[in-house]
């Protein structure tokens, strides 16, 4: 942006100065010539008296040399009985045709221009003077004036592209701050906030960047207290919840029990202690994909068994690690199998795979039932045909696009739903954010519904 603005400047100015230099150097080099042959015209009129009288030959050449241009052999008369006096560097026709025009002019001739004026003497005959103008005095100062308008321009360009630059600078300083500013924001340092500086609209940027960022912080901190409470709220049916399940006699049923109270209380915890925690003092998550599907399958293979509902989950392949929590990925697969149980007859099959690619990794369930009349308006966030909040597969939609992936819903070969969770792979070989909308782009086709 800075180099922009210089480079618009330079531009600018250096054609504004050739615009001026231009018609003024011109303009000097004419005034020199001018300046020349008035000067030449002054010297044929001092002249024009001696040749009107002058019946000798000697006396015209006298009066020539007594001049400084005829010194210089600059000077000469053409006389009509007399012959040619002085020194002369034009041929008899250009005298001739001033005799008859009988109006001065000029010639071009070797090293520089000669000045012709007619004189009339008596008798009617008509003497011509020749006074020869060097090309240095043509151009006498012109190379001077060229240099000072030059000069002039280069440090108008200078100065301009100068005043350009320290400009520019001033904006791209208040340009960057505010970019910084919000990239910390961004990255959760919501104590960052911008010193407004540059132009009055950057300034007014800032200011409104700053009046966002404490917004935000209040609203976020109104957000975390109120998940804190809701979360301590839960603590006292969850103490009754386990008392009750501990008066269960022992066996499967009673262990199975506790062991979703422990999880139920551990996510509690875990709620509170995130909501106390900044976000930039969050750590970056990951998890083991494989172990999420097995713990997952595991708990709702055992509910499928007491229903007799045909159930197959192949073993997940071992090393794939995605960038979020694993309780996050498991809340994202219990609301995928919770809605086979619960839109599903009993009898509806149900089968639970893991798919890899390069870069991604994808959990598909397939199912028997009835299928998704409107796959857009499932994934949409409270929109539900059934008894629910319909949050459920928005959930697992935004963990798909946290992730990098997506979340694809379609007809599969049990002939009910097929959704499949696309996540992005976290390490080395995950590719860079910005490339994984078009590598998932790539993967429609292959996803899409039949």
């Amino acid at each position: 942006m800075r180099r922009s603005y210089v480079r618009v400047a330079l531009a600018v100015t250096t054609l504004v100065a050739l615009a001026f230099v231009i018609p003024l150097a011109l303009l000097v080099h004419t005034a020199a010539q001018d300046r020349a042959l008035r000067e030449a015209e002054r010297q044929a009129l001092g002249l024009s008296a001696v040749v009107v009288v002058a019946t000798d030959r000697d006396l015209v050449l006298a009066s020539i040399m007594s001049t400084e241009a005829g010194q210089q052999q600059r000077l000469a008369a053409h006389l009509p009985t007399l012959g040619t006096v002085g020194t002369s560097r034009v041929d008899s026709a250009a005298v001739i045709h001033v005799r008859q025009q009988q109006s001065a002019g000029t010639v071009e001739v070797a090293g520089g221009r000669a000045y012709l004026r007619p004189v009339a003497l008596p008798q009617g005959l008509i003497a011509v003077i020749e006074v020869y103008v060097p090309a240095t005095s043509l151009r006498a100062g012109v190379g001077l004036a060229w240099l000072v308008l030059i000069g002039e321009a280069i440090v108008l360009v200078g100065v301009s592209t100068l005043l350009a630059d320290r400009l520019a600078a001033r904006v791209v300083r208040a340009s960057r701050d505010l970019a910084r500013t919000a990239a910390d924001l961004g990255a959760g340092r919501l104590h960052a906030r911008v010193r407004p500086s540059g132009p009055r609209e950057i300034e007014d940027v800032g200011g409104a960047l700053n009046l966002l960022a404490d917004r935000f912080a209040e609203l976020l901190a109104t957000e975390r207290a109120l998940a804190a409470n809701l979360s301590h709220r839960l603590r006292a049916p969850l103490t009754a919840l386990r008392l009750n399940t501990e008066a269960l006699p022992a066996g499967t049923d009673r262990e199975r029990q506790l062991r979703v109270v422990d999880r139920l209380e551990n996510e509690i915890n875990a709620v509170i202690v995130e909501a106390a925690r900044p976000l930039a003092a969050r750590p970056r998550l990951r998890c083991d994909l494989g172990a999420v599907v097995a713990d997952r399958t595991t708990f709702w293979g055992a509910l499928a068994e007491d229903q007799g509902r045909p159930w197959q989950a192949e073993p997940p392949p071992t090393g794939i690690t995605v960038p979020a929590a694993f309780s996050v990925v498991a809340e994202a697969l219990d609301v995928l199998l919770g809605n086979v149980f619960h839109h599903t007859p009993e009898t509806a099959g149900c089968r639970v795979t893991v798919e890899r690619g390069e870069g991604w990794a994808a959990v598909v369930v397939d199912d028997a039932g009835p299928g998704i009349d409107d796959p857009e308006a499932a994934v949409s966030r409270g929109a539900t045909g059934a008894e629910s909040t319909g949050l459920g597969l928005d959930i697992a939609r935004r963990l798909a696009a946290d992730t990098g992936g997506r979340l694809t819903l379609g007809r599969g070969e049990l002939g009910g739903a097929r959704v499949m969770l696309t996540l992005g792979l976290a390490g080395d070989d995950a590719p860079p954010a910005s490339a994984r909308p078009r590598l998932w782009q790539r993967l429609g086709g292959a996803h899409a519904r039949p």
